[in-house]
């Protein structure tokens, strides 16, 4: 499932980023609620998909950039590809921000922030809400080609043991679901357990699937 056909649930907010520009002045009463309308479904009081397009693209920002993905966290969005009008409202206003340019100024610093700390409970809660936020609604599981697809984007580039669990599930057809606790137990392995594995115990209490991964890796 692509990163820009996703939007769904809860977090804690993070504090406004430090060192992000403020938020543009406006001769209008209220640039939030002007915005919400500009992009805003024609005949429903929400932004839908079309509205969430166009906002990439007024931000210049790609449809499958986590930096979606943070947005959506930030505005506790409770539907994939909608933005109702409390969480615009409550999102821009967490954010501080109140046009385009000044939301990617934002979500740059969110961005540089969650990658830089992937031990943190801000990370972490982001992280959470990355699987719940892609998961197909009404299912437990997240599909496998959606955490193939999402585990690259979520975590940073060189983050251990992100590009093998990828190269396993690509050649591992029996594993057709990640569940959340699969899901979260593989950030925390991802911090403890060493790239050769040398500190990996068989009989602890990780999900099968990574011992499986682990057993995968030493063929």
């Amino acid at each position: 499932m692509p990163l820009k056909d996703l939007f769904s649930r809860k977090k804690d907010k993070v504090p406004a980023a430090a060192g992000a520009p403020p938020p543009a002045k406006s001769a209008g009463a209220d640039p939030i609620t002007a915005l919400f309308e500009q992009y805003k479904e024609p005949d429903e009081d929400r932004i839908g998909p079309e509205g969430i397009m166009q906002l990439c693209s007024d931000m210049n920002v790609d449809p499958s950039d986590v930096k979606v993905l943070i947005m959506a966290w930030q505005f506790d969005a409770e539907q994939q590809g909608y933005f109702s009008r409390g969480e615009w409202k409550k999102g821009l206003a967490t954010l501080r921000a109140d046009s385009p340019p000044v939301m990617l100024a934002r979500l740059d610093v969110l961005d540089k922030q969650l990658r830089d700390s992937t031990k943190s409970s801000a990370y972490r809660d982001f992280y959470r809400f990355a699987f719940r936020f892609s998961r197909t609604p009404g299912q437990k599981a997240l599909e496998i080609d959606t955490v193939k697809a999402l585990l690259p984007i979520v975590l940073p580039a060189a983050h251990p043991h992100v590009s093998r669990l990828t190269a396993f599930l690509e050649a591992s057809p029996g594993v057709r679901g990640f569940t959340e606790d699969q899901w979260n137990s593989f950030l925390i392995f991802s911090h403890e357990i060493a790239e050769d594995f040398s500190n990996f115990d068989p009989e602890g209490a990780w999900p099968s699937v990574l011992d499986d991964f682990v057993t995968w890796c030493k063929q």
